[in-house]
């Protein structure tokens, strides 16, 4: 058996008028693909990396491009999604294990499936998520962490983030300090990353800010698609910067799970895009556990200031 640890970067639309949200959500279009090839013992033995040219996102985001390095003229050098990721697939082989740090690349890689019309669950349907088998052997703090932040932890000197092939390589650099074997037995896997397939509404708005979205009833209802009634979702559960969650039961029993995201405007105002998905049970467990751990953070900094006061 062989482990296969791949990073992506992505290239996102300079404008909010060219955004995929059909047949997904496309919150970033893959430009390149990089990985290493290791067996079980993590001793390495091959290394990937392709450039895509994009067929959405075509000019490169200003901030992506200052991030990655990657410029319009690199692009063009690449070859097209579908034919890029087949050949990774092939070098990747067929008893492979997948690994990536952090669910991101999961997320967006199926997304990017999805677009190009290739089916997510035929690759790639497991991927375990080192940054969870990293906390519970060495960081012991329940929480996510960032690459540089583990190269520090285990002592590596790792190479210049945010190249694909390097980030790859960075996190092979901690991999070899972790008992993958013990990780892979021991790990829990979550529904972070499941397909919410096409959005059901898509509705757009400008705000003075996140705040005022809150209050606006066209922001927080809409109409279930089983009865007509009018449906309102419950209170909107942080799920990473300028993204947040809900979900929605109408009295019919039909449910909903909705994802929001906020944009900065040049006048500092706010634009919100917000997509209504068909719900279930596994929707529902997300958006709870995301509350929770809202209101745990919200009852810390509440404690703090109290202290302060004291």
């Amino acid at each position: 058996m062989e482990y296969i640890i791949f990073d992506l970067e992505w290239n996102q639309p300079s404008y909010n008028s060219i955004r995929v949200t059909s047949p997904v959500f496309l919150e970033g279009e893959i430009i390149e693909i990089g990985a290493v090839k290791t067996n079980e013992d993590c001793d390495l033995l091959d290394t990937f990396k392709i450039i895509i040219t994009p067929k959405y996102y075509t000019k490169m985001n200003s901030n992506v491009s200052k991030l990655t390095g990657i410029k319009n003229k690199d692009l063009m050098l690449g070859i097209v999604f579908p034919d890029a990721f087949r050949a990774f697939m092939k070098w990747c082989g067929k008893n492979s294990v997948f690994m990536s740090w952090s669910n991101n690349d999961l997320r967006v890689l199926r997304q990017n499936l999805r677009v190009f019309n290739m089916d997510p669950n035929e690759y790639m349907k497991d991927v375990f998520d080192l940054q969870q088998i990293f906390d519970k052997q060495i960081l012991h703090e329940g929480r996510g962490c960032g690459l540089n932040e583990a190269l520090e932890k285990v002592g590596e000197k790792g190479m210049e983030a945010h190249d694909a092939l390097h980030d790859a390589i960075n996190t092979f650099y901690v991999c070899k300090h972790l008992d993958l074997q013990k990780g892979l037995q021991d790990y829990v896997a979550t529904n972070e990353v499941l397909d919410e397939g096409e959005a059901l509404n898509v509705f757009e708005q400008n705000y003075s800010s996140v705040a005022a979205s809150f209050k606006d009833k066209a922001m927080n209802s809409f109409v279930c698609e089983k009865c007509g009634e009018s449906v309102v979702c419950l209170p909107w559960a942080s799920n990473g910067k300028g993204k947040k969650i809900s979900i929605a039961q109408c009295t019919c029993g039909k449910k909903y799970y909705l994802k929001s995201r906020y944009f900065k405007l040049r006048d500092d105002k706010r634009r919100v895009l917000r997509l209504l998905y068909p719900g279930s049970n596994e929707f529902d467990e997300i958006y709870r556990e995301k509350a929770r751990k809202q209101e745990e953070r919200f009852q810390k900094r509440l404690n703090k200031i109290k202290e302060n006061r004291q």
